[in-house]
């Protein structure tokens, strides 16, 4: 078991990437088969753009979410065939890895705080239960943040405050896991210890040893 566990409390846990793997290279093919953009000007709107800030801090819903990239995009895809190319974001969800998560619970608190929206959600939960047959990926820590419900989104430092204050412990007793180097940043910052998750599988082990002899 790694030492950055000392002292620590309370597990929070990204999910994009940490644990649910995402498929950019994906969503970015299907969005240039049907926009005639740059695949960098795709990029930026796939991560940057100011209509999904506001989508993930759920200051506008799916229906004005899809008309104004569409709008964006100079393109006129369907409710559904929007969501099938926005979806395809999300890439799987590890059994292992999601069990991993509720061996952690049964030593710290555990949570989510997840950059997320609706219409992914929708369809992360239906994977969640074909992976692992619990009926949501709530289920798995004591509380799930996801962007879209709490109004604020990472790496804003107003979105750690809150789940601080919520938790109602002091941060240092905090590890907080991310895939993005700006989210650490902003999570230290806000007092917690965090690390940047790049290798999921390998980091989550060997922070908690599983699969290390006692």
């Amino acid at each position: 078991m790694s030492d950055l566990l000392q002292g620590i409390d309370a597990i929070i846990f990204d999910f994009g990437n940490v644990l649910i793997d995402l498929n950019y290279p994906e969503i970015i093919r299907k969005l240039r088969k049907v926009a005639r953009r740059s695949q960098s000007n795709i990029e930026d709107l796939v991560v940057n753009a100011n209509v999904l800030q506001l989508f993930e801090t759920g200051k506008i819903g799916p229906k004005r979410f899809r008309a104004e990239f569409n709008r964006i995009l100079d393109i006129n895809l369907s409710e559904s065939e929007f969501d099938k190319i926005w979806n395809s974001l999300l890439g799987s969800i590890s059994k292992e890895r999601m069990d991993n998560v509720l061996e952690v619970g049964k030593r710290y608190k555990t949570y989510i705080l997840s950059n997320s929206n609706i219409i992914h959600e929708l369809a992360f939960e239906e994977m969640v239960i074909d992976a692992t047959g619990r009926p949501s990926v709530r289920d798995f820590v004591d509380k799930a943040y996801f962007s879209h419900e709490i109004g604020m989104r990472k790496p804003d430092l107003e979105c750690y405050q809150f789940v601080i204050e919520d938790i109602d412990l002091y941060p240092s007793r905090m590890l907080f896991l991310d895939d993005r180097l700006d989210n650490v940043a902003a999570a230290r910052e806000a007092g917690m210890k965090a690390v940047q998750i790049f290798q999921p599988d390998k980091q989550i082990n060997d922070i908690f040893g599983f699969g290390q002899k006692d």
